[in-house]
């Protein structure tokens, strides 16, 4: 039997459009977690994927983003450019103090009279020249000056590690007169007998090389912006 107009349909009749259809809702009804509920759980958020794993998908683990010690502070770690500074700042030291305790070993077999003799001076002269060559340059007087290069070597050491650019600053210094000190001193190395003469040589040669190495390390880019960092810091 067919109904009139006014008269009101089932609401389970299962006609399309009516609101009592099965799987419908009336207008302005929510449904509860969504479509496609199943057991009151929902099923994803937008373009399919689960809620609540749509955030922090790329960090680690439980949706956390991994540790990272300069995240949040901004700040860059000790590049390994400072750690190798360190490094030739400590070999550069053990051939100073190598070169200085070989060299009060190797000065007491330079005959310095006949050196001055060989220059053209008499023999009274000579050993004049000799006896005051000995006293400045005598052992005490080595061992004062090897414990002063040790103190500021270590000074500078220090202040390296602290990140203290003016460690940087004193260290190329330091370096720039002991290149040019040893290579103008390898003609003194000359007055040393075999095979004494060699071995300075070898050790002036070595350091000159480290030093070089230690400038350039100190000026890359990665140490000094350690170092400017720590300054801006400070």
């Amino acid at each position: 039997m067919s109904t009139t107009p006014n008269e009101p349909q089932n609401p389970q009749s299962g006609v399309p459009g009516q609101y009592g259809q099965s799987g419908s809702t009336q207008p302005g009804q929510p449904q509860p977690y969504g479509q496609g509920a199943v057991n009151g759980a929902p099923q994803g958020g937008p373009n399919g994927q689960p809620y609540g794993q749509q955030y922090g998908q790329a960090g680690g683990k439980y949706g956390t983003a991994e540790y990272n010690p300069g995240q949040y502070t901004g700040l860059m770690e000790r590049p390994s450019t400072v750690d190798r500074l360190l490094k030739l700042t400590l070999v550069s030291l053990g051939i100073y103090v190598l070169s200085g305790i070989l060299g009060m070993i190797a000065v007491n077999s330079i005959d310095f009279v006949r050196v001055y003799r060989d220059m053209g001076m008499d023999s009274a002269t000579a050993t004049e020249m000799a006896g005051k060559v000995g006293g400045i340059g005598g052992p005490i007087g080595s061992i004062v000056s090897l414990i002063i290069g040790i103190a500021l070597y270590l000074l500078v050491w220090n202040g390296l590690k602290k990140g203290k650019n003016w460690a940087r600053i004193l260290g190329t210094v330091f370096a720039a007169i002991a290149i040019l000190g040893g290579l103008f001193g390898l003609i003194g190395t000359f007055i040393y007998p075999a095979p004494w003469n060699i071995i300075m040589i070898a050790l002036a040669l070595v350091k000159v090389v480290v030093d070089i190495l230690w400038i350039v390390t100190a000026f890359k880019a990665p140490t000094t912006a350690w170092f400017n960092q720590n300054r801006v810091q400070r």
